[in-house]
């Protein structure tokens, strides 16, 4: 099984048949879609209403159920903030590494000890390269790279923090990814991810921070998904 989570734009796939399932884990239950196949779940990571801020959302529970459910390849697409002019608003990249600043904040591991075990899991190489290689393949527009950085929020940052973050390399900004790439390499679920910018980051551009329109960042963000089940299943998945 493959799955893919999306979160702002992307709270549902577009034409998906599939069966709203709760799956219970040791860290909370988690509502995944199966399609009527089995061969795709989709979890809305804000919840299909968009109600889930970043910090409340539980990704171990999330991950740990898609885990369960056996699943074999993963993609995450990511609304972000632009910091660089790598990546433009309006335009696509799969990720190439990430920061993430974000982890004092919230659960971020499956191993906390005693009966979870302690487990020090490495991430140099973080996005599974065959997963990588085939979204950049399918589409010669996506971006190949670039540094998606992980802040907490809900809150957006602040210019001072904007500089910060680009003289530490950061390219992109977001609030959810630094902790899910994390959990599925902890779980053992190869896992790419993309991101598409909504909006310059704070103090980046002269004119302010005006994001893509609604329908804007739904049409890219549903572009992205019909990629992603392009290249896991081809044809498509019922």
């Amino acid at each position: 099984m493959k799955a893919i989570i999306g979160g702002t734009g992307l709270e549902r796939l577009a034409g998906f048949r599939c069966k709203e399932t709760v799956v219970h884990t040791s860290y909370g239950s988690a509502s995944v879609c199966v399609s009527d196949d089995g061969r795709l779940a989709f979890v809305s990571r804000h919840g299909a209403d968009h109600a889930l801020p970043p910090h409340m959302v539980n990704y171990r529970a999330n991950i740990a159920a898609l885990r369960s459910l056996g699943v074999d390849g993963l993609v995450g697409v990511y609304a972000v903030g632009s910091i660089t002019d790598f990546l433009k608003p309006g335009e696509v990249a799969v990720v190439g590494d990430f920061l993430d600043f974000a982890s004092s904040s919230r659960s971020s591991t499956l191993y906390d000890g005693g009966e979870a075990e302690v487990r020090h899991v490495p991430m140099d190489h973080p996005f599974d390269e065959a997963l990588r290689a085939s979204l950049l393949a399918s589409d010669p527009s996506l971006k190949d790279g670039g540094v998606y950085v992980t802040t907490a929020g809900p809150r957006l940052e602040t210019k001072a923090e904007i500089r910060a973050l680009r003289a530490l390399g950061a390219d992109y900004v977001g609030m959810t990814l630094g902790t899910e790439v994390v959990l599925s390499n902890e779980a053992g679920i190869p896992m790419a991810a993309v991101a598409y910018s909504i909006n310059w980051a704070a103090g980046v551009d002269k004119d302010g921070m005006s994001f893509l329109t609604d329908d804007e960042a739904s049409s890219l963000a549903g572009s992205i998904a019909s990629l992603v089940e392009k290249i896991f299943f081809g044809g498509g998945v019922s």
